[in-house]
């Protein structure tokens, strides 16, 4: 296997859905959808090798959206009901929401069917996007008062334990890079989300750190090899909703203070008023930065997109910075631009601007 501790090359793990992955789900054979996946798992897997990506995954082709890993191997979760003021403000459509369980229970492994079949196809590291605990624990919540912040702590906290039996069981598996994936920080870091979420009466600050205890939780005291990585992505399915006044310091700072991840993933778009303040970010941890759009179908530039990360690779070193997408394409294809040509085209660029800056050592 491949000895890649940089992880230069980033994309979110979602991936759009092949024509016969779709035909075989719509046919409602369950044995002619295990072979669609099979098959589209094996296709993607290599096309994810060639293009020299840093770590590759399944697509996520197996799962419904992205949560269902988690939703569809753990009892206890719910409808939703009432209103849920931080999923609406981070965007996160209705179908992805499920109130959680008091005493989650996994029925087998979450991942290790996605998993697998990558391990046993290309000789590169693979990787595994999750779902955090404090996203799970909070995304079909209210939050309307304390009391819904002490159950989301509870259940982040209990949902944390599963979480971290997944990753250890990961990485004993032989994966090299779990992200956990939590949307839901955006409005609680960025002037206009905290604002709204005040409107709403939400404690920002008491809800950032209910879910940043679940999250830190799940990655705690892991017995790992030293060349498994760890990743925290802010991001969904392109540019995030709230950013366009800019970020809180003080919940920044929350949000990095004793930060466990090896990996920061984030938007990372054109207006520098819209950026996580990368200056607060201290050296040592890798920000991947979503530069390339997958909310929309036409091909940046790749000079502009130079011009964006050259002043970052300038102030960091090139150790500490990863080029990416801004979120999974699978949810972005509900827009419904993204195709499947577009997608790889995508991906292309992604790797292209990486090789401007690390060349052979992808």
């Amino acid at each position: 296997m491949a000895d890649d501790y940089k992880y230069h090359i980033d994309h979110h793990g979602s991936l759009v859905r092949p024509a016969g992955l779709l035909a075989g789900r719509a046919g409602g054979d369950a044995g002619a959808l295990a072979a669609a996946e099979t098959e589209a798992v094996a296709a993607v897997s290599h096309a994810l090798r060639r293009l020299a990506l840093s770590a590759v995954g399944d697509g996520q082709f197996r799962r419904e959206h992205f949560e269902s890993v988690v939703y569809d191997h753990v009892d206890g979760f719910g409808p939703v009901t009432g209103t849920q003021p931080l999923a609406d403000a981070a965007g996160v459509p209705a179908v992805r929401r499920r109130t959680a369980p008091d005493d989650p229970r996994a029925t087998g492994r979450l991942a290790r069917a996605e998993a697998a079949p990558v391990l046993a196809t290309v000789d590169r590291p693979v990787f595994v996007q999750l779902p955090s605990p404090g996203y799970l624990a909070a995304v079909g919540s209210a939050l309307a008062g304390p009391a819904d912040v002490d159950a989301v702590r509870a259940r982040g906290a209990a949902l944390a334990a599963v979480l971290r039996a997944e990753i250890q069981a990961l990485a004993a598996d032989g994966v090299a890079y779990v992200a956990l994936g939590n949307p839901l920080y955006p409005p609680l870091l960025t002037v206009a989300g905290r604002e709204r979420l005040t409107a709403a009466g939400l404690d920002a600050d008491a809800v950032l750190t209910a879910l940043l205890e679940a999250d830190r939780a799940a990655v705690a005291g892991l017995t790992v090899p030293d060349t498994f990585r760890l990743g925290l992505d802010l991001t969904d399915a392109g540019p995030l909703p709230t950013t366009e006044r800019g970020y809180d310091p003080a919940a920044v700072d929350a949000l990095l203070d004793a930060n466990p991840f090896h990996r920061l993933c984030m938007d990372f778009p054109a207006d520098p008023g819209a950026r996580l303040p990368l200056e607060r970010v201290k050296p040592g941890l890798v920000l991947s930065l979503g530069v390339v759009d997958v909310s929309d179908p036409a091909a940046e530039a790749v000079e502009d997109l130079l011009a964006r990360v050259d002043p970052v690779i300038d102030e960091r070193t090139e150790d500490d910075v990863a080029i990416g997408t801004n979120g999974g394409f699978a949810q972005s294809a509900a827009r419904p631009l993204m195709t499947e040509e577009a997608q790889n085209a995508k991906l292309r660029l992604v790797e292209t601007v990486a090789r401007y800056y690390w060349g052979n050592e992808i």
